[in-house]
């Protein structure tokens, strides 16, 4: 016999007397174990990023990083040195602890990564609703020019606009943005487009409603979940192309704010990468990390908020 506490249960809603928020949150766990692996690491980078380095304002220091030392202090008695007790990861060729410029690197990573999806998915889920709503010579016209832009490569075209402008954190997040906008605009046009078709918008027309109203009241709220799965996935590949950029010294690199990609362009420079791998394997390894654990959150939050795939405990 099915109770009340069991159809609450599979809605994941409290119930009085049922399971605690936290017990919940571990029976997620266990039921996707990479998408909780993922979320932790996300969790780390978080904390990196917000507590790594010293936050200042005004030229003052109101909270102290924790980074063993600063990104560009300089060693040249101690440079190339590999991975000891007070250099986790070695050194570089100037003596500069790799570790702390990891640290300082997220910062930056996640600014990009969180800024560029953000606008990103905002705009073409703008561009996405009205083109699917309205339809027509709007609608033909969006996609044709997705179609084009789609078309072309996105890194070579990012470099060119990038040496076009002034490299930087501002610069970045526009190219990046650029190229973001279509493929989220064509997820949520489909999305939209699946939902016109139900009975209740029809009803919603019947009785007069405006179609701002029914965008806003019925279509925006129902398009929510395939938004978070796409910004979760999108947040790793904003941050892979940054890194590409900085790579190719392109990117938002600065003294005081060295970049993961940037980094592993210095590991490669004058055979560096053969001698003293360690170099380049802390930058790629928090690249990879980072990206997959992005990649595995956004699997984890698809499966739990699809409902076909509710209720399975397969996969993250």
């Amino acid at each position: 016999m099915t109770t009340a506490a069991d159809v609450v249960s599979e809605v994941d809603l409290p119930v009085p007397g049922g399971p605690s928020r936290t017990r919940r949150l571990l029976r997620m766990a266990r039921q996707r174990p990479l998408g909780a692996i993922g979320a932790v690491i996300i969790f780390i980078l978080l904390v990196t990023a917000l507590f790594g380095q010293d936050i200042n304002v005004a030229g003052e220091t109101i909270v102290p990083g924790f980074a063993p030392y600063e990104a560009e202090a300089t060693n040249v008695v101690n440079k190339l040195a590999g991975p000891s007790w007070s250099h986790i990861a070695g050194t570089d060729s100037l003596g500069r602890d790799i570790f702390t410029r990891i640290i300082y690197g997220a910062r930056t990573a996640m600014i990009i990564g969180l800024a560029a999806t953000g606008l990103g998915i905002a705009i073409g889920t703008l561009i996405g609703t009205v083109s699917a709503y309205v339809g027509g010579f709007w609608d033909l016209g969006v996609q044709r020019v997705s179609d084009a832009m789609q078309a072309l490569p996105p890194l070579v075209l990012m470099m060119v606009l990038v040496t076009m402008m002034s490299p930087g954190i501002g610069t970045v997040v526009f190219v990046i943005v650029i190229f973001l906008v279509p493929g989220t605009q064509r997820v949520i046009r489909g999305t939209v487009l699946s939902l016109k078709e139900f009975t209740y918008i029809e009803a919603a027309r019947t009785i007069g409603a405006s179609s701002p109203r029914i965008v806003l009241r019925h279509i925006m709220p129902n398009i929510v979940a395939p938004i978070m799965v796409l910004a979760t996935v999108t947040i790793g590949g904003t941050i892979l192309a940054e890194a590409a950029l900085s790579f190719l010294a392109l990117g938002a690199n600065s003294a005081e704010n060295p970049t993961w990609g940037f980094i592993l362009f210095e590991a490669t420079q004058r055979g560096q990468l053969t001698r003293w791998p360690w170099l380049a394997l802390t930058p790629g390894i928090a690249i990879t990390l980072i990206v997959l654990a992005f990649n595995l959150f956004g699997d984890a939050i698809r499966d739990i908020l699809d409902p076909r795939l509710r209720g399975t405990s397969a996969g993250a």
